[in-house]
């Protein structure tokens, strides 16, 4: 147990067992960056980015996939610094920013549930409770993984809490979820219900407890975590909670490992029940091989989540989302699950005990003088409480066609929040970020863009708070996921089809599309489910049974492929990009289509 040699990345919790395939998957973070979203699909269909980063095996991955999962984050808490790539389209309908449950919380579960599908149909089942958001941090997190097949109709009592959390999600949306994506929700909820999870070596019971949900129990912190011997590892901690997990009196039973600034604001008479330890920064450096590998890979901070209580000789372990703070239990949506286990494995001496692998990157914690927080640091979380203030009034970009290209009009289902005079609002369209336009206080949203390309239209909007206060000036982002109204249904066409500049990309896309028509994805051999080079992309290989297989087991590949064909031959140089010799295949192709489209009708 949490051995810091043992590492697993979430990526690879996301791929699907040996011969099966995503049928659904949902997740829930606090912050997002769009960047590590994009890698989300492509994990779900099998797809390596660092062996294969052409743009066009990236978008129809992603194309495949999108329908096929949810994101639920926090409003106001996506991350709008990195690659600002056509690409994020395909994540539009995927993302759904969550309302605070009130004002100062916070959405901030961190679950990811997953059923898969093997070829016969049968499903099984993965849950992937972690303490770490989807970002590129490194920083040292908890993953708790667990698999698990559906056992008999009737639901599992100790399921309940875990279906209702997932149920409960898309009621917290600030936009509505479509039918479709909140139907699949709702069946994904009663599906958990009755899986027989596989339980870790020596777990003899497996317990969910959602937080903060409306008509949900109230987590009872002294009835959870109470004990004879307690931990808690958490980067953050308030003075407030502590006392209520301390029920063990006055001896020195509980140890707590979470940051030096965290421990400078405990009560003293606090710190003096604990054994309090720290991460020892030069212990963590001794465990890798080369300095560059230090720099590029070794987490850089604390920034996992666990209680562990002994009661009754069993150790009670919970993992996931849940600070040492009274925002955690008292407001903030959270997520925890319970291992109730043998305290040989899963108590405090075997987690931090003198033997335990953990034990060697700890330091005890030494006070020192308390740093006051400054003032910029005071008002940059000031502007971090404003736009996710801002983010939730439910942004729109509704699209018109005109003569000269598509024209944008931004609104909000709701009038702004109040803007204190000293701090100026912009808001702009995520992939040209320096088309801005300010927003004024308790004032409804009414912005006209210019006229673009329908590929340049996009649904992620950039806002941004900057303040200057005594000449030095504090400056805040976010993204935010608006509705898209007005929207042509073959945009995402014209965004892929920007992507291919020459005929090999064009019949590399041509493969790939065909591949996922027919459910026999081009692949590598070695029975990752990945996409390797091997695939033949000439201009003359196979085109015609590429396009016979998908007449005769998909046609509707034919229609998504002839959009973008249509699309490429506007101009002079997307025709350039059909290989020598297309029509001669295509043609006919194309009209058995249409013939079958009168025999269907």
């Amino acid at each position: 147990m949490l051995a810091p040699d043992s590492r697993a990345l979430l990526l690879d919790a996301m791929r699907p067992p040996p011969d099966h395939y995503l049928h659904r998957a949902v997740a829930t973070t606090f912050t997002l960056d769009l960047e590590s979203a994009l890698m989300v699909p492509l994990a779900l269909a099998g797809f390596r980015l660092d062996e294969n980063p052409n743009p066009i095996d990236i978008m129809t991955a992603l194309r495949q996939m999108s329908e096929r999962f949810d994101i639920f984050c926090q409003a106001g808490a996506i991350n709008a610094a990195g690659w600002r790539s056509d690409l994020v389209a395909l994540l539009e309908e995927s993302i759904h920013e969550v309302k605070q449950p009130r004002e100062h919380r916070i959405f901030h579960p961190k679950v990811w549930a997953l059923r898969f599908l093997d070829p016969s149909g049968d499903p099984s089942f993965r849950l992937v409770v972690l303490s770490r958001n989807l970002t590129a941090s490194r920083s040292w997190d908890t993953v708790l993984w667990l698999d698990g097949r559906p056992e008999g109709r009737r639901p599992i009592a100790n399921n309940a809490p875990l279906g209702r959390f997932i149920a409960a999600l898309s009621g917290l949306a600030v936009s509505e979820l479509s039918p479709e994506r909140r139907d699949a929700l709702e069946e994904l909820a009663e599906d958990l219900r009755r899986v027989q999870w596989e339980k870790p070596d020596s777990v003899r019971e497996v317990r969910f407890h959602p937080i903060g949900l409306q008509g949900e129990r109230s987590f009872q912190v002294e009835e959870h975590f109470g004990g004879y011997r307690q931990l808690v590892i958490s980067p953050f901690v308030r003075g407030g909670l502590m006392p209520r997990v301390l029920t063990s009196g006055s001896n020195r039973n509980a140890v707590l490992i979470s940051r030096g600034e965290a421990f400078q604001a405990l009560q003293e008479d606090v710190l003096e029940r604990l054994d309090a330890y720290e991460l020892d920064s030069a212990a963590q450096l001794s465990l890798d091989d080369t300095e560059e590998e230090r720099k590029q890979t070794f987490p850089t901070n604390l920034h996992a989540k666990i209680f562990v209580a002994e009661r009754a000789r069993r150790a009670h372990l919970f993992v996931g989302s849940a600070n040492a703070t009274e925002g955690a239990f008292d407001g903030n949506v959270e997520f925890l699950c319970e291992l109730v286990g043998q305290t040989a494995k899963y108590g405090v001496d075997a987690l931090v005990g003198e033997n335990a692998p953990l034990r060697a990157m700890l330091t005890p914690y030494v006070a020192s003088e308390n740093p006051e927080i400054g003032q910029t640091e005071t008002a940059a979380r000031d502007l971090e409480r404003l736009l996710m203030a801002i983010a939730q009034v439910g942004f729109r970009t509704t699209v018109g066609r005109q003569d000269d290209g598509w024209l944008p009009r931004i609104t909000a289902d709701s009038k702004l929040p109040p803007i204190p005079e000293s701090v100026r609002v912009t808001i702009a369209p995520y992939n040209h970020a320096t088309e801005t336009h300010e927003l004024h206080s308790v004032e409804p949203v009414e912005i006209e863009l210019p006229p673009r390309e329908i590929a340049d239209v996009t649904a992620f909007l950039q806002l941004t708070a900057r303040q200057t206060d005594e000449g030095v000036a504090v400056e805040r982002s976010t993204v935010v996921c608006s509705r898209l109204d007005g929207a042509p249904d073959d945009r995402r066409d014209e965004i892929l089809a920007r992507q291919i500049d020459s005929p090999e990309k064009f019949m590399r896309l041509l493969s790939l599309l065909m591949g996922f028509a027919s459910g026999s994805v081009p692949g590598n051999g070695d029975g990752t489910g990945g996409w390797g080079r091997s695939w033949s992309t000439g201009p003359g290989q196979g085109v015609l049974e590429l396009l016979a297989r998908a007449l005769s087991e998909n046609p509707k590949s034919i229609d998504h492929l002839a959009r973008i064909v249509e699309h490429l031959r506007g101009s002079s140089r997307g025709t350039a990009v059909l290989p020598a010799g297309w029509d001669d295949v295509w043609l006919p192709a194309l009209e058995a289509r249409r013939a079958m489209e009168k025999v269907e009708s």
